[in-house]
């Protein structure tokens, strides 16, 4: 029978059809494979250090393995076969028989060296303050005794959670030699995980191989039923459309679908479609001297402008959840509502931004071909705003926003929140800019904000922890430093005789099977 259903926790190129369309046929249930074809948007880098979106952090999922990883009832060994924690420090247990794709034996000092490559500022990771915190890790390794230790100046009681994110990844010493061929998928010996990249289009496809000698399989609690691909070939498929007809063609075999293609697999036998919570998208403000959204009223007047239900309509079709904070319902401390998040008050925005001038830098990814961004700039303009509309890829709104800030004013800023907890998305508006080596994206200075934040950093009891997060959100919320819209839905529809599964809402991790 055909299944929809919602997991918890958590137009295609002419170069890629006309390959898919001779990729030798699919394979029914009753026949043998050993190869899945699923699909993925285009990738900036092949360095697991450098990830900025999505298919960045799969692609390093699938050749780096990364110490802890995420499971249904919380965090599983991954490279380490066990850990200790305080709020400043966690020692890992790594275990003896992962070897990199050269041989290599992975011992406790190349996981040092990859850690302290990822954590370097020269590197240039925008993931580093989510893993770490405001700190400079020290870390040491003891290869006699099988440790690494990581060492906190600042409570971070996140940092094993942080080093379940595919960034994370431990960079062999071939690809931390070389980090050029590192980045350009070409340094032969440098993945710690189960598969190597092999051919490649770029821009098309992207085909791994799995390693014949790999064994370091993460410890599931959770049943993971089938056998792992010889071959996992990835197709850039950016059409919903065309993507649905190459699953229903048995040319595509797992595929990221969006709300609209839904309803073609109904009474599909076999076919299973899966919800996930995935996205938090949110307006995030450039309060920089120099923007509009310094001035904390017309902050206020833009989020009044914006009807939240009409963007996860236009975005999500019904598929998304409206925020009450900036992380999705299913992650832990989400008040069931929030009366500080400003109230959609049209006439309120008019009187404000008559006339202002606004320009607004948004990704594709909301909604199809970047809808939810053209109804944000429309909301404006009906509120008489004059607004300069940057509708692009995703790399290209990365850069924007991360490295030009004097080139934007507002930003619909979509979160993925591999942490899975309130702190992640606060820390893009607290402590140091990200010219400064922090994770504060838009120059905000909320001193309330920073101060809950340093309160539940050190609490030791859960619920004393919740209250100062939420505290820290509704300190954002007050002055408008943020204004929370939707949490997005990721849909993956799977043809018959093969699966995928994102264990405990593990967004950069999704576990591709061959069924049976």
């Amino acid at each position: 029978m055909n299944r929809r259903h919602l997991v918890p926790a958590a137009a295609l190129a002419a170069a890629a059809l006309a390959l898919t369309a001779c990729a030798g046929g699919g394979d029914s249930p009753g026949t043998t494979t050993d190869t899945i074809r699923t699909t993925i948007d285009i990738p900036a880098s092949f360095d697991p250090t450098l990830t900025q979106s999505l298919p960045d952090y799969v692609l390093a999922r699938t050749s780096y393995d990364t110490l802890v990883r995420k499971d249904a009832g919380g965090l599983v060994p991954g490279l380490a076969t066990e850990w200790t924690e305080t709020p400043t420090q966690a020692v890992f247990t790594i275990r003896t028989d992962a070897t990199c794709a050269d041989g290599t034996a992975i011992t406790p000092t190349i996981v040092k060296d990859s850690l302290e490559y990822f954590a370097r500022p020269e590197t240039g990771s925008i993931v580093v303050p989510q893993v770490f915190g405001p700190n400079t890790p020290v870390i040491t390794a003891d290869d006699a005794a099988g440790t690494v230790t990581i060492d906190l100046e600042n409570p971070w009681p996140f940092l094993v959670t942080g080093l379940t994110i595919a960034t994370t990844g431990i960079v062999c010493p071939a690809g931390l030699a070389d980090p050029e061929a590192l980045a350009a998928g070409t340094a032969e010996g440098s993945e710690s995980g189960p598969y190597v990249l092999g051919s490649y289009e770029p821009g098309v496809r992207y085909e791994y191989t799995l390693r014949e000698d790999y064994a370091a399989w993460p410890e599931w609690s959770t049943p993971v039923e089938g056998t792992p691909a010889a071959t996992l070939e990835y197709v850039v498929s950016p059409d919903s459309t065309a993507t649905a007809n190459l699953v229903l063609g048995d040319q595509l075999d797992i595929a990221k679908i969006q709300a609209q293609t839904i309803e073609r697999f109904d009474g599909m036998e076999g076919y299973d479609v899966a919800v996930n919570r995935f996205s938090d998208f949110y307006l995030l403000f450039n309060e920089r001297e120099g923007s509009v959204f310094a001035d904390e009223s017309l902050r206020r007047a833009a989020a009044q402008a914006i009807d939240r239900e009409m963007f996860e309509s236009v975005t999500s079709l019904g598929t998304g959840e409206i925020a009450t904070t900036l992380v999705s319902s299913e992650t832990p401390c989400v008040p069931t509502e929030n009366p500080t998040i400003p109230a959609h008050d049209p006439e309120a925005a008019a009187s404000a931004l008559e006339g202002v001038s606004i320009r607004l830098v948004g990704p594709t990814i909301a909604g199809p071909n970047g809808a939810g961004n053209e109804y944000l700039a429309e909301a404006l303009r009906a509120a008489g705003a004059e607004v300069e509309l940057t509708n692009t890829d995703v790399g290209t709104w990365v850069s924007t926003v991360f490295t030009e800030p004097g080139a934007w004013d507002v930003t619909m800023f979509a979160d993925l929140n591999f942490l899975g907890s309130l702190v992640s998305p606060l820390t893009a508006f607290t402590g140091p800019q990200i010219f400064d080596g922090g994770g504060n994206v838009g120059g905000v200075v909320n001193p309330d904000a920073e101060a809950a934040l340093a309160e539940a950093l050190v609490a030791t009891d859960a619920d004393a922890q919740c209250a100062a997060l939420n505290a820290a959100a509704d300190a954002l919320f007050e002055r408008v430093d943020a204004f929370p819209l939707i949490n997005d839905a990721f849909i993956y529809v799977q043809r018959p005789g093969f699966t995928v599964q994102m264990l405990g809402g593990a967004l950069d991790d999704p576990i591709f099977r061959i069924a049976g």
